[in-house]
């Protein structure tokens, strides 16, 4: 079963969304590149911190990778809301609505 935007009819319906449907995301780019660089710094962090395990010295150095690591995920994952970015709607703007309606 195809998908509401790859529906054949409704982009006949709609041409005027073509340049829309074929434009890349550039939220999908960035989300890659954070990702990127999460995995990137989990792994050092993970590596500090196993390095760091049978002897007496802490790195302390590994933690606050860990936790800047963390905080880019975080920063991804707000990304990955679809309406954060939007501006809200104001509400009952442009409705006409007839007290016939409202019975």
């Amino acid at each position: 079963m195809q998908e509401d935007g790859n529906d054949i009819l409704e982009r006949l319906k709609h041409p005027e969304e073509e340049g829309r449907r074929r434009r890349p995301d550039r939220l999908l780019f960035v989300r890659n590149i954070l990702n990127a660089v999460f995995i990137l710094l989990a792994v050092v962090a993970m590596a500090g911190i196993g390095f760091s395990w049978g002897s007496d010295n802490t790195y302390a150095w590994a933690y606050g990778v860990g936790i800047v690591a963390v905080l880019i995920k975080m920063v991804e994952a707000l990304l990955r809301m679809p309406g954060l970015l939007r501006k809200p709607q104001a509400r009952g703007r442009g409705r006409n609505i007839d007290k016939k309606d409202l019975l």
